[in-house]
């Protein structure tokens, strides 16, 4: 018989062996190319292009050995007319991380009673076991292996203070620490869900996203941002055990101002922006840490105190006190500082003559008037997301907003005017989507973060909307303060489904109703008779007034 080539069919490979008519004078050998990987119960099948004779196909003539030559213990059936033969594995399946070698000998016959000219060996190595191992993690981030488990259950039960459990190589659950997120597949984009089943999709944030650990599986991690309990993909994941930790994001003081320095662990580097007044239970020289950049604590992680930024949680539907020539005054002087403090720019070269936004005021408080849209969000937003009007998307195609401009597929539209890329933010997207009650994406009509506002669903950088207030802090200190010194009564909802009523009573069908708790709205009168009713400013444009009951609003503080 002589051996001709190999055929690879349902996963298992299979030796050809034909049956010569005649046998060699001298006896051959020949070796199969190894198969690494294989699974421990894998049952090889020997194709015959004769049936081959059943009584010689035994322990003697076929068989298999492991590293140190042991012959295993395999059972054979015959199939297609005894043309194959299939060599299963042995009770209880292969060892893993072993490498076996299958041995077809000289004994084997056809029924024809004529033997194979050759002897045929082929070797084949068994996945290593996937296990859950307990590691030691120490401060400069190498590990050493404790031990295995077959289980997570097993492996998590074990682990001590200082370790962690990993699979695969990768850290999938420890005591406590960060998670920096990653990309996977062709996606960007970390999508936050509200269930272990990674079911319910509620938001979004990019690579190198710093989230608060909570708890994790070998399914899912479970981490916090903006208050709120998240759970993403493993695959989203890195795990970073609190000892390695060396640095993290962190909020601090500076001249009266509050500061968030966001650190990319990925990229190993800060960036910083000004969020608006700093709390007065802060200290300078003291570095806070926070998920929502709201409730504060200390680096003993202590708590130290709440406090709220205006600006992120003052609702679009409101009213600037600032005129446009004030508006178109300001735009001019922020754009001679940035010309002056980057005179080598590129950017901000020429700032002065060549911005978008400039002499943009009479037309922000004529959008503010007629779609009920504060013009200093729309302004902040302008600037944070062009660069002062100067970035290449606004240069080029008058796209201020970064419209339809999105993470993983950019899309290039062109506006024919500023103004018109203005009324496309407000009839496409805010006025459509984002800030009616009952809208697609309706979370807050605030800029927000990604717990309430419209950071939940408009940008995937989870600090957009604090960003925005920034600027919006910024814009009041430099023409005057006039929002700080007399702002609006804001108040949150602290309850899910809660009416919004026509009437300081229940007589009357609800004009509309918040799914989630913690929605901001302006509270216009919180002294009527009708006690402990209040009466709001309607995120519902056709409605003016509305009222809702005291007892499941907070009002917030500044």
């Amino acid at each position: 018989m002589k051996l001709v080539k190999k055929l690879v069919m349902s996963s298992m490979l299979m030796f050809v062996l034909l049956i010569a008519m005649s046998l060699s004078v001298e006896a051959a050998s020949i070796t199969w190319p190894h198969s690494p990987n294989e699974e421990a119960d894998k049952t090889w099948t020997i194709s015959f292009s004769k049936p081959v004779n059943r009584t010689t196909v035994n322990s003697n003539t076929v068989y298999i050995t492991d590293s140190l030559g042991v012959r295993q213990t395999n059972s054979f059936a015959f199939s297609n007319s005894d043309t194959f033969v299939h060599i299963a594995a042995p009770s209880g399946g292969y060892r893993h991380a072993e490498t076996y070698t299958l041995h077809i000998t000289q004994g084997v016959k056809n029924s024809d009673g004529k033997a194979l000219k050759e002897y045929v060996t082929k070797t084949f190595t068994i996945k290593a076991e996937l296990t859950y191992d307990v590691i030691n993690v120490k401060q400069d981030g190498t590990t050493s292996l404790v031990a295995k488990y077959s289980t997570f259950e097993d492996a998590s039960h074990r682990m001590q203070s200082t370790q962690a459990v990993s699979y695969q190589g990768k850290i999938i659950h420890m005591p406590a620490g960060l998670v920096s997120t990653k990309s996977f597949g062709s996606s960007s984009i970390t999508i936050l869900h509200s269930d272990k089943l990674l079911k319910k999709e509620v938001t979004y944030v990019p690579a190198d996203s710093e989230l608060m650990y909570v708890d994790s599986t070998d399914a899912y991690v479970e981490v916090e941002l903006a208050g709120v309990n998240y759970f993403i993909k493993q695959e989203n994941s890195r795990l970073l055990p609190s000892q390695t930790i060396k640095d993290r994001s962190y909020y601090y003081v500076r001249n009266g101002s509050l500061f968030h320095s966001i650190y990319r662990h990925t990229a190993a580097r800060y960036g910083t922006y000004e969020m608006g007044v700093a709390p007065t239970f802060m200290q300078e020289g003291l570095k806070y840490f926070s998920t929502d950049g709201s409730h504060f604590s200390n680096e003993a992680g202590q708590a130290v105190g709440t406090a709220y930024q205006y600006f992120q949680y003052l609702p679009l539907r409101s009213e600037t006190r600032y005129t446009a020539a004030e508006l178109d005054a300001y735009i001019l002087k922020r754009l001679q500082e940035l010309e002056k403090a980057y005179p080598n720019s590129p950017t901000y070269r020429n700032a002065t003559t060549k911005s978008k936004l400039l002499g943009l005021g009479t037309e922000l408080k004529r959008i503010e008037a007629t779609s009920h849209v504060n013009a200093m969000h729309i302004l902040a937003l302008a600037q944070h997301e062009s660069i002062y009007g100067l970035s290449d998307y606004a240069q080029k195609y008058n796209n201020l907003f970064g419209l339809y401009v999105n993470d993983d597929r950019p899309k290039i539209v062109y506006f024919e005017t500023v103004g018109q890329n203005i009324e496309e933010l407000l009839n496409a997207f805010l006025n459509k989507n984002y800030l009616p009650p009952n809208a697609k994406y309706a979370n807050g009509i605030n800029f927000g973060n990604k717990a309430v506002g419209v950071n939940v669903k408009y940008a995937s950088d989870p600090y957009w909307g604090s960003k925005i207030a920034g600027h919006m802090y910024r814009m009041d200190r430099m023409m005057g303060g006039k929002e700080l010194a007399n702002p609006e009564k804001i108040g949150l909802s602290n309850t899910v489904n809660l009416n919004v009523r026509r009437d300081p009573n229940t007589s009357r069908t609800p004009a509309y109703t918040y799914a989630k708790t913690g929605m901001p709205f302006i509270i216009l009168d919180d002294q009527l008779s009708a006690k402990p009713w209040m009466k709001v400013r309607s995120d519902s444009v056709p409605y003016e007034e509305l009222y809702v009951h005291g007892d499941y609003v907070d009002k917030l503080t500044w």
